[in-house]
């Protein structure tokens, strides 16, 4: 795929920064630009750089697990998509928003690999600590979900993360954002009738 001049300068320009000065900002910003420009492949190689030694930037590990659960870039692994977000979440390079959001979509791979009562353990684990500070809703939507028993309709989007580039990968609650925000007023009002 052939990437706009635009992106091709901004690259450039990065990866110059980034021989004079290594840092893992720039080689995840690198990955961010070439996912903006569409080159998947080239972003997923990227952030997989990021991701290793010596860096082990959390965030990009977590990018890394979100590609590997859907295939973004590289070819879909349930198990290597595990890997990487356990690795984000062990990561001491990791904002805690990330950190939440791996919680959140290696709660959904266990769920996606074990639908039985110790993939729904692990997953509860997991899923209370994503949405522990209230700030996360599709975690305490999920997690109300897989606590009742009920049938899981499981958001898979990437938080605030564009459709267009790849934030909401095969996520059946999130045709359009009203319809999510319907799901969280009609879970609060069943919560409320009690």
């Amino acid at each position: 795929m052939s990437i706009s001049n635009k992106y091709s300068r901004e690259i450039a320009g990065l990866k110059k920064k980034l021989r004079k000065f290594p840092a893992s900002f720039l080689v995840y910003n690198i990955a961010a630009t070439y996912r903006i420009a569409g080159s998947r492949r080239r972003a997923f190689e990227w952030w997989r750089r990021a991701a290793a030694k010596p860096w082990r930037d959390g965030s990009a590990a977590m990018e890394l697990g979100y590609c590997y659960q859907y295939g973004i870039g590289v070819r879909q692994d349930s198990h290597a998509a595990c890997l990487a977000y356990r690795a984000a979440v062990r990561s001491r390079f990791i904002d805690e928003y990330s950190r939440e959001e791996a919680l959140y979509h290696l709660a959904v791979a266990y769920l996606d690999l074990d639908g039985g009562a110790r993939g729904r353990r692990n997953a509860t684990k997991l899923l209370n600590l994503a949405a522990k500070d209230g700030d996360y809703p599709q975690a305490s939507v999920l997690l109300d979900s897989v606590k009742n028993l009920e049938l899981l309709s499981i958001c898979r989007c990437r938080r605030f993360l564009k459709r267009s580039l790849g934030g909401k990968k095969n996520c059946p609650i999130h045709a359009t954002k009203a319809k999510f925000t319907r799901a969280v007023k009609h879970k609060e009002e069943k919560r409320v009738s009690y």
